[in-house]
């Protein structure tokens, strides 16, 4: 499925993280809001949809497709913005653009390094990360690594690894001391970029970025049922049995 368009309008959601992120791409021009959400996702979304869809005068029926980020991330945060999507492409009879939240983060971080390698970490909570490893090939982003759950030690481990030049960006390089000391070490650069969250922005520049390549092709525009959470990790929390068997081994070893 294609568009024959010189320029195509979006509209692109992101609440994976602590930030409610919305972007417009309308007439070549890109408006956006990204905020804090204190945990407002559900109260904040769509006024700020349709925030930016009045200060362009914007009508649904006139958007080409509507791009999401998918996680993986917070879980209620992530099934707001794939429900939310699917409802407006639903109503709207519009297709979707579905990328990785990560993915997201990682365009922005290669456009400030000029590098052609980036691994993206998130903090997951339970000393455990989100990370993807991508890199920037034919004027597409391609997976080296695709999105995935690991331990920090191991993740810090993978990083020391790499040997070619690689930046690196997601809060995961604050929040944890092994990733932020294996960071300062060539031929890791640690991107300038906002570390915090992605920004919905940067799914239309995905977006806009498959279009010029004329990767829009069926099986990459998505009807509105196709669209659905990327989720790495199948549980957030101990079982109060998990609990009680780690502190009976605590206790034993002690």
């Amino acid at each position: 499925m294609s568009v024959q368009k010189l320029s195509p309008n979006l509209l692109a959601l992101d609440t994976s993280n602590q930030y409610c992120s919305v972007s417009l791409h309308w007439g070549g021009q890109i408006l956006a809001q990204h905020e804090w959400s204190e945990q407002k996702h559900s109260q904040m979304i769509l006024p700020m949809v349709r925030a930016l869809m009045s200060a362009q005068n914007a009508d649904f029926a006139d958007l080409d497709a509507l791009v999401v980020g998918i996680g993986p991330g917070g879980f209620t945060g992530v099934r707001l913005a794939v429900s939310i999507t699917q409802g407006l492409a639903f109503a709207a009879q519009k297709p979707v653009l579905a990328y990785s939240s990560l993915a997201a983060m990682a365009l922005v971080g290669l456009r400030q390094t000029e590098l052609t390698q980036i691994v993206i970490a998130m903090d997951a909570r339970m000393q455990q990360v989100y990370w993807a490893h991508y890199s920037l090939s034919e004027g597409l982003l391609q997976s080296v690594v695709t999105p995935s759950l690991g331990d920090v030690g191991v993740f810090a481990n993978y990083l020391a690894g790499i040997g070619e030049p690689c930046a690196v960006a997601g809060n995961a390089i604050t929040v944890f001391e092994p990733i932020a000391q294996v960071c300062t070490r060539a031929p890791l650069v640690v991107a300038s970029i906002d570390h915090e969250a992605p920004h919905a922005e940067d799914l239309l520049h995905l977006a806009l970025m498959a279009w010029r390549n004329g990767a829009w092709e069926e099986g990459v525009l998505l009807s509105p049922e196709q669209v659905q959470p990327l989720y790495v990790r199948d549980k957030v929390a101990q079982t109060i049995a998990e609990r009680e068997a780690v502190s009976a081994v605590r206790v034993q070893s002690s």
